[in-house]
């Protein structure tokens, strides 16, 4: 029994690269012999989403490929009728308290989404995890591991079903294949046997989550789990500090991170800070020209040309390297031109 898990997929109709996010995870299924793709909540974006889209929908979940088992999230609990065809391949379990589904002996406990746990749903979730011997939880949670609010996507500042560690290891299930966190791919033991797994989101939906995309391949009878790497959009973004001196060094290393993200289906951007010797026109030149293809952003560096010729900062510096009680002294120079170029910007400093 192979599963590839994925969640927070938020489809919208006004975003097309979600809807090739999904036929990729399926192709991707597909191609690694996966029996079954979870998807671990938010399918949508919003119940309007899901309406406009679900005829679309109905070919994608109804070609060659795998079974789908769903759940409904925080964003689209609402989005989900008895009556309504979403395709003949995909099952979204909205069945209250929770449903069970059986793969040739393997248990998966679909949980639909809910703001909190209770005593009631405790009970009972511990009552089914011990009746099967191998069995996985399908749910969307925010687990209880420090992450902040902007891990988990353009989301209110809301515990959704909030669970912890100690009470997944309690209920026993093999597997909790989670949604909701959307930054990166996750996947954690909780304990001997148990492991927590957070795909990450397959399409980059904020600048909070940032490289290629992921989705998690378990296999059941070894145990074994592996991230895939997705043909997916994404966001990324390269931040370096640059040094004086050390100006060309800095756009050569930009120019490769730009250049290896060539093709991809991506959006991109380069923050360079720090300090230059060079003139700023100069500089900036030689960014725009490295940096073809990517949003560049201008405003955290600065020529510091008249404070590395200040007799002051000369003095400053012979004695900072002369110390061998300062552990970072890059971070302490970067501090002194910061100050000594403000002083002299303010006419505080004699040139």
């Amino acid at each position: 029994m192979r599963i590839l898990h994925t969640s927070d997929l938020h489809l919208r109709e006004d975003r097309p690269e979600t809807i090739r996010a999904l036929k990729e995870l399926l192709r991707i299924a597909s191609e690694r012999g996966a029996d079954l793709m979870t998807i671990g909540g938010d399918i949508f974006h919003s119940k309007e989403d899901a309406e406009v889209l679900r005829p679309k929908l109905r070919e994608i979940f109804s070609g060659d490929g795998p079974e789908v088992l769903a759940i409904p999230g925080n964003h689209d609990a609402d989005a989900y009728r008895e009556d309504l065809n979403w395709g003949s391949k995909i099952t979204v379990a909205t069945e209250e308290p929770f449903s069970t589904f059986e793969y040739e002996g393997f248990a998966i406990i679909a949980l639909p989404f809910k703001d909190e746990l209770t005593t009631s749903l405790y009970d009972r979730l511990q009552s089914v995890s011990d009746k099967h011997s191998k069995s996985a939880l399908l749910l969307h949670c925010t687990l209880d591991i420090g992450y902040s609010s902007e891990d988990f996507g353009e989301e209110e500042s809301v515990s959704y079903f909030p669970v912890t560690r100690e009470t997944l290891r309690e209920w026993g299930f093999d597997y909790v294949l989670a949604g909701h966190f959307h930054r990166n791919q996750s996947i954690l033991k909780l304990g001997e046997e148990i492991k927590f797994i957070y795909p990450g989101s397959p399409v980059s939906h904020s600048w909070s989550e940032l490289g290629k995309r992921k989705a998690v391949l378990v296999d059941v009878e070894s145990g074994e789990e592996e991230g895939l790497s997705l043909d997916t959009f994404y966001r990324d973004e390269c931040e370096k500090v640059v040094r004086p001196g050390e100006e060309e060094e800095l756009v050569e290393e930009i120019g490769v991170w730009v250049d290896e993200r060539v093709g991809d289906d991506c959006e991109i951007r380069v923050i360079p800070r720090g300090h230059v010797r060079l003139d700023e026109k100069e500089f900036t030149k030689m960014l725009e020209e490295a940096c073809e293809g990517a949003e560049l952003t201008h405003e955290f560096y600065r020529s510091v040309k008249p404070v590395l010729n200040h007799p002051l900062f000369r003095r400053f510096k012979e004695s900072l390297d002369s110390r061998d009680d300062i552990d970072d002294k890059e971070a302490v120079e970067e501090m002194a031109l910061d100050a000594m170029s403000r002083l002299l910007a303010n006419r505080e400093l004699r040139s």
